[in-house]
């Protein structure tokens, strides 16, 4: 869903008239309303971004990266490993492997990790505002994108109709459940080899 698309839900959601909406966007309601859902959706959905590098073979002192001068960056990526490669493999490796200084801080003997290495982590979604086109589409992840205009129009509404705005945030939790529902559902393994055929 892209930013045209989410607006056009909100003004679907609670607006008679599309010139009531624009006066709500003149006065930057629309766009705190839309930043604070992202906020909120991307505290249980993350966006997740990577900052990758090398470590040459012949490199001897600690690297050392502050991961707080990477755009957006909020945290380590809960539940997420470092990615090595070495000799063309990849491997997954825990951050304990890693020295992490006040969560954004990591040091890096290069004694045993010259290679690539990819560092996951949480990254703040971009900003919209008077400036953001229709076709920007946020950097959430799909399945959660239907949930903006509902959390979005809760925030919007919650000065001037309380039982509106209710109602909306109703209909977002019940969408968030159906979706943490699915996170926890089995996925089925790949299958390799089905019995020699």
């Amino acid at each position: 869903m892209n930013y045209g698309e989410i607006k056009h839900n909100i003004i679907s959601l609670g607006f008679a008239e599309e010139s009531d909406y624009l006066e709500y966007e003149e006065l930057g309601y629309t766009y705190d309303a839309i930043n604070r859902a992202m906020d909120v959706i991307r505290g249980k959905f993350p966006y997740i971004s990577t900052y990758e590098f090398e470590i040459d073979e012949d490199e001897t002192d600690f690297i050392n990266i502050d991961l707080n001068t990477l755009p957006g960056f909020l945290q380590l990526a809960k539940d997420t490993p470092v990615m090595f490669e070495k000799d063309g493999k990849d491997m997954f490796q825990d951050f304990g492997d890693y020295k992490i200084k006040s969560g954004h801080r990591i040091s890096i003997d290069p004694a045993g990790h010259a290679g690539s290495i990819r560092i996951y982590y949480n990254r703040e979604c971009t900003r919209v505002d008077e400036n953001t086109e229709d076709t920007f589409v946020p950097e959430l992840p799909l399945k959660v994108h239907h949930l903006i205009p509902l959390l979005a129009s809760y925030y919007l509404w919650l000065d001037d109709d309380v039982a509106k705005a209710s109602q909306y945030y109703n209909m977002y939790e019940t969408e968030e459940s159906v979706v943490l529902q699915d996170d926890l559902k089995p996925s089925m393994g790949i299958v390799t080899e089905w019995g020699g055929i």
